[in-house]
């Protein structure tokens, strides 16, 4: 039984722009009508994800930093962080990898991050892992398709998903994870279903139980729709549930 539904946000439930997919918002919002906690699993800082969630209304544990960082609600309007790790060998990196190629950028939300660096696609990651094996450092590299995530290697969106559902009290195995990058196969191997969104790598559909017809966030909308009526809490029957005309 799916007790909760876990969440990627670029790509997943925006359009190719990052804005926000209507579509995607209602069916959230629909989930958490029917008492279906929704969990945000994303690259995005602390910060950015923790203002998202509010603003998209979603109830659930907020795993940001690719799983490196938790954000939990506290008493009130106050949230509770938790951090699963340090940037030390990540800083020795961006300091070798700006001199070997000076046209390499962080993130803008780079000095909001505690859990691992973002980088700008401005050099390749392979000349990232290049200088990861050079110095022999304990960290990967990952394209998400937006930017280069350089972390440690137990770090990931599954390890998050895990000590998320721990402080839950369920099973990852009670979770439904929608996404549509490569940083999302840590996900579907520790959680019960898999959902990909349309134009997904092939990398992450063949892992998939089910592959959205939709791209996008309209592909993330038909994902989340998808989990609700397989687990019951939508009848197959609702032809439209998100009310739209």
């Amino acid at each position: 039984m799916i007790k909760a539904i876990s969440l990627d946000i670029d790509g997943t439930i925006t359009y190719i722009d990052r804005r926000i997919s209507i579509e995607a918002l209602k069916a959230i919002r629909l989930a958490e009508e029917l008492g279906v906690p929704v969990m945000l699993v994303t690259g995005n800082s602390v910060p950015f994800a923790e203002a998202a969630a509010v603003f998209i209304g979603t109830s659930g544990p907020v795993i940001a930093e690719d799983g490196g960082a938790l954000s939990l609600r506290s008493e009130g309007t106050m949230r509770k962080r938790i951090f699963l790790t340090d940037m030390d060998e990540e800083w020795i990196l961006w300091s070798e990898l700006k001199k070997r190629h000076p046209e390499a950028e962080l993130s803008y939300s780079t000095m909001e991050r505690k859990a691992g660096l973002v980088l700008r696609r401005t050099v390749p990651v392979e000349a990232v892992r290049d200088v990861i094996a050079e110095l022999g450092l304990n960290l990967i590299a990952v394209d998400s398709g937006f930017a280069i995530h350089v972390k440690k290697p137990w770090i990931n969106k599954g390890t998050g998903i895990e000590k998320a559902c721990e402080i839950l009290g369920i099973s990852p195995r009670e979770v439904a994870h929608v996404g549509d990058g490569e940083n999302d196969l840590d996900a579907f191997r520790v959680v019960g279903y898999r959902v990909a969104v349309g134009q997904a790598p092939e990398s992450l559909k063949k892992e998939a139980d089910y592959v959205t017809k939709k791209t996008y966030g309209a592909g993330g909308a038909e994902g989340i729709l998808h989990v609700l009526k397989k687990s019951g809490y939508l009848g197959e029957s609702d032809a439209d549930p998100l009310g739209n005309p």
